[in-house]
């Protein structure tokens, strides 16, 4: 095929602009240190030096030591005692690596040791959160990232925990090639990320330092990840002898692909090369392999086929015939989850040719920031912030409270003690709470029309749900307390406790409350949809479409997630459910009704307690041990996932014995390959049949048995954009008439990898 002159043309500016890349923002930062530095051939300018850099810190103070380190970049160290920053000048905006260094100095008084180390960025990248040299083995850290800079400036903010410091030795700022990565804005992937370098690896090399690399890049070897049962050999040739690439030759140095990896002479039949990494399961991973067959003799005589975590990826990779030549690059990216805590990336002959070795040159893998805009966890960098200014505001009134005169305290203690004895004196009945907004008895008559039964549009354990509208016209949902129900008056202070600390786009709002003449009421943002439920088996709702139905369960999931790893105490809602997800009018679900859940922490096992939940959607573990973990919210979770794709409530007394759970009933036809047989009607011959399958596949692990089998929300939520993904990327969502065809739905699951480049 020909390439038009004009692209031709601006693919050969490319070539060249990379092939000489020079950085625009070039900042290589030595903090605390007095004199420039040299690291790898690069000076490194004192940050008291650069002008364009600035240090925003009350307090700061630099350190600098000659023992016990291996480097001139890590003798001295800029020590901050409160939230401080570094802010940058940007002159080219798009992507830039950010490079920090660490080592805690050895007998430093305070103890560097002891530092945690929290760094966000202005644009809401948390990059580091709570680090600890002493929680961790290594006695150096070194972490690069990439992110994608859109104004003028840059701030990296290093923000120390409560009576701690943090600490910084070097900071680097670079500007980088924008096409270096693929854009990745398609699902699962945020359309504003970043990435953090996890692993990057020269294949049947040595390491690479930094200056062997245009663009900085250090490659280490690969043995320490490799594990294959028969023998491999390492070869390398002559950089000279590869070939230049067509569009992008930094994408890895000649050194990477003039090394590699094959099968040695006793390799077994089927055998594969593979690379083990540990990874977090709460993220997502952009993986990048690396190929140039240096191993060949003849064109076309190497067939492999590629696998991430055991599911096959690449089927029959011809590599001369995708460059046209031996010893061309060629490289390839992916989208994927880890397996667990792990992520294997294999490649082997394929069997169905004559090909009998396989080769690989070199491997990147790179975290993605997750929803929350983090890299480190599920706090973003807004929850960071605030906590820091909270106990920062405490601090400072604790130092105000303790310069006052011993007079003025006693004043305060005796006004306090005439306050509470007043109070004492009031309506023990009368229940207070601080709470942004607080409604008369009078109001809420006013707004229900003195509870008008024709505006009641729910009822449960807790009492009665109305529809009302406040004065200033806000059509509000009120929800009244059944005066004889214990649970009623446990749930409202467990809903007003929990949601008065909450906040975030799919949690329902609660807006105020009214406890006058010893009434319960609860006024939220009114949901105009209604229930989830409603929508998929009600009478009154046009059935939704498959993309919608997705659309509700990532907000779900998203909703979830805060609860669990987002919110300042972990939360697990203890009754998740198709009823509890409310909709409004743009079908954005909002995860409702709190009055059961529990706080609780994830780093204890489980927290024990008295069983309660929805039969259809109450855990099995749960229910054996009374051991409740945010598990327990997954598996009700599946359940709403089988509801979703069968259309059919979670539980129905007219439905046979065998059939009532509709979770059993569909584990037990999957089991049997009958599942496809449950799907909801109206969806057959209008969803793609992969997003369905992965959806499917994903309610059975939510559904497991075993808790510690099932995988966290952030998991599920990864899961489910990338099945909306598939939906949207189908003909079918753009009213192809083609059908579903039943028989893909047992065929399993898809592995989860997004082909990207």
């Amino acid at each position: 095929m020909r390439i038009p002159f004009c692209l031709a043309f601006l693919l050969y500016l490319c070539k060249e602009s990379l092939a000489s890349f020079i950085p625009i923002d070039n900042y290589l930062v030595a903090c605390g240190s007095s004199d420039k530095l040299t690291f790898q051939d690069r000076t490194f300018i004192p940050d008291s030096e650069h002008a364009n850099v600035e240090i925003k810190a009350m307090k700061s103070v630099a350190l600098t030591t000659k023992h016990g380190v291996p480097s001139p970049l890590y003798q001295s160290a800029r020590v901050f005692s409160e939230q401080s920053s570094y802010k940058f000048k940007i002159e080219q905006q798009g992507r830039h690596w950010i490079r920090l260094y660490f080592h805690p100095f050895p007998h430093s008084n305070p103890n560097m040791a002891f530092a945690s180390i929290t760094v966000v960025t202005d644009n809401s990248f948390v990059l580091l959160n709570n680090f600890i040299f002493q929680d961790n083995k290594d006695s150096y850290l070194f972490k690069e990232y990439v992110i994608i800079v859109t104004s003028n400036e840059l701030l990296l903010t290093f923000i120390p925990h409560h009576n701690s410091i943090v600490f910084v030795n070097a900071v680097e700022v670079v500007s980088m090639p924008d096409l270096l990565f693929p854009q990745l804005l398609n699902p699962p992937v945020p359309s504003n990320f970043a990435l953090e370098t996890v692993y990057r690896l020269n294949i049947g090399g040595a390491s690479i330092a930094s200056h062997d690399d245009i663009l900085s890049r250090t490659w280490e070897n690969d043995e320490i990840y490799f594990h294959s049962a028969s023998t491999a050999v390492n070869i390398s040739t002559n950089t000279s002898s590869i070939k230049p690439m067509d569009f992008l030759p930094i994408t890895a140095p000649p050194l990477v692909y003039a090394s590699a990896k094959a099968w040695g002479d006793d390799a077994t039949s089927g055998s594969r090369l593979s690379w083990n990494f540990s990874v977090s399961p709460d993220f997502i991973y952009f993986v990048r392999i690396h190929f140039c067959n240096i191993i060949s003799n003849v064109s076309n005589s190497l067939h492999l086929d590629l696998f991430i975590n055991e599911g096959i990826t690449l089927k029959s990779l011809v590599l001369s015939f995708l460059t046209g030549d031996l010893a061309e690059p060629y490289f390839k990216g992916f989208v994927t989850n880890g397996k667990g805590n792990s992520l294997t990336v294999s490649v082997s002959p394929d069997m169905m040719t004559d090909s009998t070795n396989a080769t690989m040159n070199g491997l990147e893998i790179l975290k993605i920031s997750n929803d929350f805009g983090s890299l480190d966890g599920f706090s973003s960098v807004d929850d960071i912030l605030t906590k820091s200014s909270k106990i920062s505001t405490k601090l400072k009134v604790i130092i105000i409270g303790c310069t006052v005169s011993v007079f003025m305290f006693l004043a305060f203690l005796g006004l306090s003690l005439c306050y509470l004895i007043a109070r004492r004196r009031e309506k023990k009945s009368e229940i207070t709470f601080k709470f942004p907004k607080r409604f008369t008895l009078q109001a809420i008559k006013q707004a229900t029309n003195d509870f008008d039964q024709s505006l009641l549009i729910g009822e449960g354990g807790f009492g009665k749900v109305y529809q009302g509208t406040l004065e200033n016209g806000e059509t509000v949902a009120i929800k009244v307390a059944n005066h004889e129900s214990k649970q009623g008056l446990n749930e409202f202070h467990n809903e007003i406790e929990l949601l008065s600390g909450l906040g975030h786009p799919n949690l329902v709002s609660l807006i105020g409350c009214c406890t006058e003449n010893s009434e319960l009421i609860l006024v939220y943002k009114y949901m105009a949809k209604g229930s989830f439920s409603s929508h998929l088996y009600g009478t009154d709702f046009v059935p939704l479409s498959w993309k919608q139905r997705l659309g509700i369960c990532i907000g779900a999931a998203k909703g979830l997630c805060y609860l669990h790893f987002g919110a300042k105490h972990s939360i697990i809602h203890r009754d998740v459910k198709t009823a509890n997800i409310l909709l409004d009018e743009n079908l954005v679900a909002k995860v409702a009704d709190f009055g059961i859940s529990k706080k609780g922490r994830l780093d204890k096992s489980h927290v024990t307690t008295n069983v309660k939940g929805s039969f259809g959607y109450l855990d099995p573990d749960y229910f054996r041990t009374k051991c409740l973990t945010e598990k327990s919210d997954v598996y009700s979770f599946g359940a709403v996932l089988i509801e979703v794709i069968c259309g059919k409530p979670a539980l129905d007394d007219a439905r046979p014995t065998q059939h009532v759970n509709l979770a059993i009933w569909a584990l037990n036809c999957h089991e049997n390959g009958t599942f496809h047989e449950m799907m909801d009607p109206y969806l057959i011959g209008k969803v793609n049949m992969d997003s369905l399958t992965k959806v499917s596949e994903l309610a059975w692990k939510c559904l497991h048995d075993s808790r510690v089998k099932r995988p966290p929300m952030a998991y599920v939520l990864c899961q489910l954009e990338e099945a909306l993904h598939l939906e949207l990327s189908s003909p079918l969502c753009n009213g192809s008439a083609d059908s579903v065809s039943h028989a893909h739905l047992e065929n399993g699951f898809a592995n989860g990898i997004e082909d990207v480049a």
